[in-house]
């Protein structure tokens, strides 16, 4: 038992020349051996001697021989498993198979003013229980839904926030860590006897902070899948190139993977890269640009066919527009079908709109559909015998022969054709009559009703036990002086 996800059965979208691949391969590796990363931890950087990296322990300098990244590339999972608080919703990540998660919002956003406001602990939760039953959602990364709340201390914000999905979306989920949060998110998921997945994002060029490094040990310690993540603007933090971009992220994010696999060999890694160009005319992110999705589809490909490892996708999860509206339907939706083709297993894009200053459950709706539209085209065509229909048709004729009254056609359309919950496909004369209802005002009536459906999977006490390290967590930063 276990979520479908999206079945990829189309040939997977390849961009890249094999003599491409080989030298952004190639870049990585040599930039790891001869430029190395820094590293902020004394505990990491003490792994990545162990482990037999080159560690300058006065300048924090790491170098990487190339047979020993190689080798911890060989020992991630091609596959892995990640249960779920209700089985239903267990992941297979790795090969065909395309899962979708939340994206984050700093915000929520009124959709009449499309005015942003800080969101309450409340909102969160209902923007989980909405998530919970959308079927093309899987899953959560962390600081998710939202990741700021009304009247809490900013230390607060991500402990807060895994409570909360872990309490109202039974479905997998991500830890993220500041200031030592993950130790608290992990006894959640450990309380709960549920897989998270932990996030190893430092910033970039070519660096690992600290809580980024005690995040990944201490995830590889407890078993738990590891995420090291990409995170560079391409001509900030990044070459403006594509290419060159592929070079450095790559390389962040093997030498993340190498750490991982020094702490627990075998321990499975799902490799993330989020890279928007920075708009040189104006200083901003340009979050939605096509140039997001050549980077992904190469990034996808160099991974799929060099590796192997389960790949993530965050860079095309958000939108540049204010707005729900077209700009921000063409660069969503582009850029899902283009990661979902190329190879991902996992993409982080529902509900986010603005950047991630942004996130609203009412796009969340929208974004279920897009992702059904999606995995409808990557199912392909079935050509066998039954839906060649040769003899079908021969017994049907030419008109007044038609199609409306045969068994063939109650069994097969349903199976060929996605049928989407709040779009408008209705006839011009029925349009009018039902209120010339819009796609959004559909998907509010959708959201509201899985709002008010919604049941708790959560085990007897549970909630308590939840509750008590959240609590926990609270005093032990009001310790430290931090709240």
């Amino acid at each position: 038992m276990h979520a479908k996800g999206i079945v990829r059965n189309i040939p997977p979208l390849e961009i890249l020349s094999q003599d491409q691949v080989e030298r952004i391969h190639r870049g990585a590796l040599e930039v790891l051996e001869t430029t190395g990363v820094e590293v902020e931890s004394r505990r990491a950087l003490e792994f990545y001697q162990k482990g037999g990296c080159i560690v300058e322990l006065e300048s924090h300098r790491v170098r990487f021989p190339s047979e020993l990244v190689l080798h911890c590339i060989r020992q991630c999972p091609t596959s892995f498993r990640m249960r779920a608080l209700d089985p239903r919703n267990d992941l297979i990540l790795g090969g065909n198979v395309v899962y979708s998660g939340l994206f984050s919002g700093l915000r929520t956003v009124d959709l009449d003013t499309w005015e942003t406001r800080i969101p309450t602990v409340q909102d969160n939760h209902d923007a989980n229980k909405i998530a919970d039953g959308l079927e093309n959602v899987h899953g959560s990364p962390s600081y998710t839904p939202y990741c700021e709340f009304v009247d809490e201390p900013p230390v607060m914000f991500l402990p807060i926030s895994t409570w909360s999905r872990l309490k109202y979306l039974s479905k997998v989920s991500r830890i993220g860590t500041t200031m030592g949060s993950h130790i608290w998110e992990l006894q959640m998921a450990q309380a709960l006897d549920v897989d998270i997945y932990g996030a190893m994002e430092g910033p970039p060029p070519l660096t690992w902070n600290k809580d980024a490094t005690d995040c990944a040990i201490d995830c590889a310690e407890a078993g738990f899948p590891v995420e090291p993540a990409a995170g560079g603007a391409m001509g900030a933090t990044y070459p403006a190139t594509i290419a060159g971009a592929l070079v450095i992220s790559m390389a962040e994010v093997m030498s993340g993977l190498v750490l991982v696999q020094i702490v627990r060999p075998g321990n499975p890694v799902i490799v993330n890269c989020f890279g928007p160009p920075l708009n040189m005319r104006t200083g901003h992110l340009k979050f939605g640009a096509i140039s997001i999705s050549l980077y992904l589809a190469s990034w996808n490909q160099i991974w799929r066919t060099m590796y192997g490892i389960p790949i993530m996708n965050g860079g095309i999860g958000a939108s540049n527009s204010k707005s729900i509206d077209f700009q921000c339907a063409y660069e969503k939706s582009v850029g899902i079908l283009l990661s979902a083709q190329s190879g991902a297993n996992w993409i982080n894009t529902v509900g986010g709109l603005t950047g991630e200053l942004t996130y609203h459950p009412v796009l969340s709706v929208l974004e279920n559909d897009v992702l059904g539209y999606i995995g409808r085209f990557l199912e392909g065509v079935i050509v066998d015998d039954e839906t060649l229909a040769i003899d079908l048709i021969e017994e049907t004729g030419p008109i007044p022969g038609n199609y409306l009254d045969k068994a063939h056609t109650r069994k097969w359309w349903k199976l060929e054709q996605f049928m989407p919950h709040v779009a408008d496909i209705l006839p011009y004369p029925q349009w009018l009559k039902s209120g010339k209802k819009s796609t959004l005002d559909m998907a509010r009536e959708r959201a509201d009703y899985l709002l008010k459906t919604w049941e708790s999977k959560l085990p007897p006490g549970k909630e308590k036990e939840l509750d008590k390290i959240l609590e926990e967590c609270r005093q032990w930063y009001k310790k430290k002086g931090l709240i």
